[in-house]
């Protein structure tokens, strides 16, 4: 089978490389929109066990109580005074409407667990609009930027689950680009000594690339079904990275082994290297993925 699979990848190289072309487009595009998808916090409940049927039967009778933004205010002349509470109040008035459900602070409540003991920091509590975690994702992302303008001479800190899992998203999306721009040229210049050339050597981070964004796909697509952990992205890409190279490894040196022979053609080095490390790589592949 691996020997007729590489005689017609030989045989319809420029249909295959058009198709591997077009997916890494697809990929590209699509698949990289799975920053957005996965999950950043929960995720670890079990539906129908008795604690998730409690917490909906509370939820359904008491309403939604969380808090999902936490602003922590600091600065001026202290929650005593009357500016300092026209400005944070100010600042909670002119969020976005429809966006935040409800708000607590020190002046709604009463509660003195709301201001520091030199009573010159205070926070508030906000709930924010939306039916599960997406929604209330958009919420924030819609009211953030204006979450630190208070003015009076006030600063303000942005925290809670919900901020805390949009900052991770934010970090790993743009960790993963940086990391990437770091490995790769090390590995090119290590591939290139191995290889002596710098085709055989291109190949293997080739690969690297596509099985990264190959499994950026596989995993928005999942997304779409269930919930996936951020950390999936993190995992998939080292996975990806290392095992692609590793595979074309492989793969190179033993098609350019094969090419050695004398007499052998292209066609029949790329089918003995299917037949050999391609078995070897697809039996291994398929193990990790399951």
């Amino acid at each position: 089978m691996f020997d007729r699979w590489g005689r017609w990848v030989h045989r319809r190289r420029r249909w295959v490389l058009a198709a591997a072309g077009a997916l890494l487009v697809f990929a590209g595009v699509w698949g990289t929109g799975v920053f957005g998808a996965l999950s950043t916090s929960g995720g670890f409940e079990t539906p129908g066990s008795e604690s998730a049927e409690a917490a909906r039967i509370a939820e359904q009778a008491l309403g939604r109580d969380a808090a999902d933004v936490v602003i922590l205010y600091q600065g001026g002349t202290g929650v005593d005074d009357p500016s300092y509470r026209a400005s944070v109040e100010r600042s909670l008035a002119a969020l976005p409407p429809g966006k935040v459900a409800g708000a607590a602070t020190y002046w709604t409540t009463g509660a003195p667990q709301f201001v520091s003991e030199d009573r010159t920091s205070t926070y508030a509590v906000l709930e924010l609009a939306g039916a599960d975690e997406a929604a209330r994702d958009a919420s924030y992302q819609a009211v953030k930027d204006e979450l630190d303008d208070v003015g009076g001479g006030l600063t303000a800190k942005v925290g809670g689950p919900v901020a805390t899992a949009a900052a991770i998203n934010d970090r790993v999306a743009s960790d993963i680009p940086r990391a990437e721009a770091i490995a790769m040229p090390i590995l090119l210049v290590l591939l290139v000594l191995i290889f002596g050339g710098l085709v055989a050597a291109s190949l293997p981070l080739l690969v690297g690339g596509i099985a990264i964004l190959g499994s950026f796909t596989a995993l928005h697509a999942l997304a779409r079904l269930t919930d996936v952990s951020i950390f999936a992205v993190n995992i998939s890409t080292f996975l990806g990275l290392g095992l692609a190279i590793d595979y074309g490894l492989f793969m190179v040196s033993r098609f350019r082994e094969e090419l050695r022979r004398d007499g052998t053609s292209i066609e029949d080095a790329l089918a003995a290297t299917m037949t050999t490390a391609g078995r070897t790589v697809a039996v291994s592949g398929v193990t990790v993925a399951v």
